[in-house]
């Protein structure tokens, strides 16, 4: 496996990137964002990054999600903007994997680490060569370009 470990709560950690907004009905019975939410922001950056990469190369192929983490590090509340960060940070034979930082501003709000396989048939099988070359090419992206227009 190929990997690196950049500080999923670091702003400069992430190249590409998507704005969110939270909506009221987000909010839960205290007032904070609800932490099923977070999920949804998590996704977002990673189906827009699987797409900037699809202009690459093909990576509409059967990929599934396996495996999701979130840490919850600050409260958020109604109304927020915010900027998701998304990377890969590990590439192996059948999978990989990505990490997600949701900023407040400058304040990482949580951070988010998800695995996905490559799939056909129900077993997990080694992805096309130009599918793994663009995963491969986006691990040694350039790290600390924020183009999210956030502050950093």
């Amino acid at each position: 496996m190929t990997q690196i470990n950049p500080d999923p709560t670091d702003r400069a950690s992430y190249w590409r990137w998507v704005k969110a907004v939270t909506r009221f009905c987000d909010t839960d019975a205290n007032g904070h964002i609800n932490n099923t939410v977070f999920a949804q922001f998590i996704e977002v950056g990673r189906v827009t990054l699987i797409t900037q990469m699809s202009a690459d190369a093909s990576i509409a192929n059967p990929w599934v999600v396996a495996r999701v983490e979130i840490d919850y590090l600050k409260e958020l509340n109604f109304p927020a903007e915010l900027d998701v960060g998304t990377r890969v940070v590990a590439v192996g034979n059948t999978s990989y994997s990505v990490i997600s930082g949701i900023f407040h501003g400058s304040e990482c709000v949580a951070r988010g680490r998800t695995v996905l396989v490559h799939a056909e048939g129900g077993r997990s099988t080694p992805p096309p060569a130009g599918e793994k070359a663009a995963l491969l090419a986006e691990l040694s992206g350039p790290p600390g370009v924020d183009t999210s227009g956030g502050e950093g």
